[in-house]
């Protein structure tokens, strides 16, 4: 578990991989070089001298989203600009686990301290704030954003019915394929935070620590979930939506499913459910369980 040695220095800072740095002085330059940890490590009091590029699929925390966008972009988490980022002289950098695996190993062999996250359920947000909120010093801010958020989300999960026996397979969608994500995915997590069966648990993983199986329409016929899930990676939401509609209606196999068939698909926002939603995980769940069971929860709220 990512963790820190104290809140004071010199401090031992632990990632989510288990790579440990020793800071004898709070670190002054911080590069935070993908959008999600940019998002938690901005709410939880931090500043960074650079970022990302930022997209439409993340949204940004209300009141420090301009500071972030004004940020020195060095180009998508998978195509960081390494020399640029070395330029800058920073004494931190924070990256993405898995995207950005050869970038860290070059930072490190350089002698360029990391943090790498992997942000997926509530426990690792919570960490990520408290890790955070350490480094930059405003751990009293970054406990009371993860205290509102932690509180948020079990106001939603407190609220569905304990009798009620939904089940639901979570697609994920892109350009280059069509998948199923497992409970250890956002949605996934979230489903199972709700009580909500996900048909796919217990699934083999596309490979070790995959949040992601194998599509298999027949297993979906077979199951006849309640309710149809796309998570998606396009460049849009509408964009998601338009190619997986013509998925359905093409491809004779689905029309098998009755959840399809009978329209209870619902398409879940790229901002809430494609990485964590960070700050806004307590909406994120709160969407989720709206779309499901609106007598309830009412309609989802859309954001700007």
């Amino acid at each position: 578990m990512a963790s820190t040695s104290g809140t004071g220095f010199p401090m031992t800072v632990t990632d989510f991989t288990g790579h440990s740095e020793t800071f004898e002085e709070a670190p002054q330059r911080i590069a935070v070089v993908s959008g999600t940890p940019l998002n938690i490590f901005y709410d939880a009091g931090g500043t960074a001298i650079a970022a990302s590029d930022l997209t439409e699929n993340i949204r940004l925390v209300e009141d420090r989203a301009t500071e972030m966008q004004q940020l020195p972009q060095l180009g998508l988490p998978r195509g960081i600009d390494s020399e640029a980022l070395i330029g800058l002289n920073p004494d931190l950098v924070i990256t993405q686990a898995r995207a950005q695996t050869e970038l860290t190993a070059q930072l490190q062999k350089m002698g360029i301290p990391t943090f790498t996250t992997e942000v997926k359920n509530l426990d690792d947000l919570a960490a990520a704030y408290q890790i955070f909120g350490a480094i930059s010093g405003t751990s009293d801010r970054a406990s009371e954003r993860i205290t509102e958020i932690t509180s948020g989300t079990q106001a939603v999960v407190d609220k569905w019915p304990a009798d009620d026996d939904t089940s639901a397979v979570i697609l994920f969608a892109s350009s280059q394929a069509l998948s199923v994500k497992l409970d250890n995915s956002i949605a996934g997590q979230m489903l199972t935070q709700l009580g909500i069966e996900n048909i796919a648990e217990g699934s083999v993983p596309d490979n070790p620590g995959s949040e992601t199986t194998t599509l298999d329409v027949e297993a979906i016929v077979a199951a006849q979930p309640d309710y149809v899930l796309v998570t998606s990676m396009f460049d849009s939401n509408d964009e998601a939506k338009t190619n997986m509609d013509e998925q359905f209606a093409s491809n004779a196999a689905w029309q098998a499913v009755d959840a399809v068939r009978e329209g209870r698909i619902i398409y879940l926002p790229q901002q809430y459910f494609l990485y964590n939603p960070g700050p806004y995980y307590a909406d994120a769940t709160q969407y989720l369980a709206a779309s499901l069971r609106p007598d309830i929860y009412g309609t989802p709220q859309e954001f700007a």
